[in-house]
């Protein structure tokens, strides 16, 4: 640490961060730290994936391919990074900066209002189910522009030949499919390496464990 001394190290992990326009910062090596009270991010590993730091004005521009992709602004000794859409550091709650110039305006970001983001999120289901959850008021009102887009989704589910044989169920829990998927390469920080999962044939309802072996 800065003052010499030693601090335990749990685990050694890749996150990703969303930056307030949408931008993902792929963070590498990440620390966890229980004993640290503030998520703290290295200005010089970032240098290292040429990502670039500029400072001034009591705010810090982060720039990726010459283009500015993140805005950090100054609190006291530190900078705080601007992550979710009300950016609470200068000027009113309601404030959110979308470029990287001295100005700032309004910006809607796109995830709070992307079908393709809970349709990746939720397993990629099916328009007409978001639809029903939109309806159900389980998920905010959505566009669904982007969602037609999504491609891969679709070549993915296709199929070569139809199992014609394949029996469906005709109750709940009368047909339960599960699976194994693991070990991966980085534990979570109670230990888990893998998961096992329990998917009802009939209502498509699953269960997801984490396991340890």
């Amino acid at each position: 640490m800065a003052n010499g001394e030693e601090a335990e190290v749990e685990a050694i992990a890749e996150f990703h961060l969303e930056l307030h326009n949408g931008f993902v910062l792929h963070l590498k090596d990440v620390l966890y730290v229980p004993s640290l009270q503030r998520n703290l991010i290295s200005v010089s590993k970032l240098d290292d994936d040429l990502i670039t730091c500029h400072l001034g004005d009591g705010k810090c521009e982060i720039h990726f391919n010459k283009e500015c992709v993140g805005l950090a602004f100054r609190q006291d000794k530190f900078y705080l990074l601007s992550l979710s859409e009300n950016v609470n550091v200068v000027g009113s709650k309601n404030e959110n900066f979308s470029s990287c110039g001295n100005g700032t305006k309004k910006h809607k970001r796109i995830d709070a209002i992307s079908s393709k983001l809970w349709h990746c999120r939720l397993g990629h289901i099916s328009r007409g189910r978001i639809e029903r959850l939109v309806k159900a008021s389980f998920l905010p009102p959505l566009e669904f522009s982007d969602l037609e887009q999504y491609i891969d989704c679709v070549k993915g589910k296709y199929v070569k030949n139809i199992k014609k044989c394949a029996k469906r169920s005709e109750g709940i829990l009368e047909i339960i499919h599960t699976d194994i998927c693991g070990p991966f390469p980085v534990t979570t920080v109670d230990g888990y390496d893998s998961c096992i999962t329990f998917t009802d044939n009939y209502s498509r309802y699953g269960y997801i464990y984490p396991i340890k072996e």
